[in-house]
């Protein structure tokens, strides 16, 4: 084997091969965990007014976990989720009414508590969020009510 074999497999070839292996694994991931199921009925219409917290993590059914790169946010009309640009494809935001948001709390031995957030239109795709990022988001549902702000 030469050294000069693979040159006209060039540098730019490979990054090509690895933008396209990163879009291939973005789709597949929103379609094993539910995201492009819950776009369906819940894709955000409009940039999201309210408070957002930056990379938080979040999993999905078939054990789909985004680790610290989910952004969610609340206001008093609902739950928004999006993911980190760079993993957007196939990922449009998310946002869910608090009517149609049903919740369950759950514990895991090693990993603490949890809360599934289930949806009205897709009750087989759950959102599983941390019980303190859930503590949060529902701080900041009832800081957005108004007549609530100090």
């Amino acid at each position: 084997m030469y050294a000069n074999q693979f040159e006209p497999f060039s540098v730019t070839a490979y990054i090509l091969c690895f933008i396209i292996l990163w879009m291939g694994v973005c789709k597949v991931i929103s379609v094993v965990g539910g995201w492009r199921i819950l776009a369906r009925d819940y894709q955000a219409n409009s940039v999201f007014d309210g408070q957002k917290l930056w990379l938080k993590s979040a999993g999905m059914r078939r054990w789909t976990n985004y680790n610290n790169c989910v952004t969610v946010g609340a206001n008093k009309y609902g739950l928004y989720l999006a993911v980190f640009p760079i993993f957007r494809l196939g990922h449009p935001p998310l946002f869910f009414p608090w009517t149609e948001i049903s919740t369950e709390e759950g514990s895991r031995r090693l990993f603490g508590g949890f809360v599934k957030f289930k949806f009205t239109k897709q009750p087989d795709v759950p959102v599983i969020l941390s019980k303190k990022l859930a503590a949060k988001i529902f701080k900041i549902k009832e800081e957005s009510k108004p007549g609530l702000r100090a």
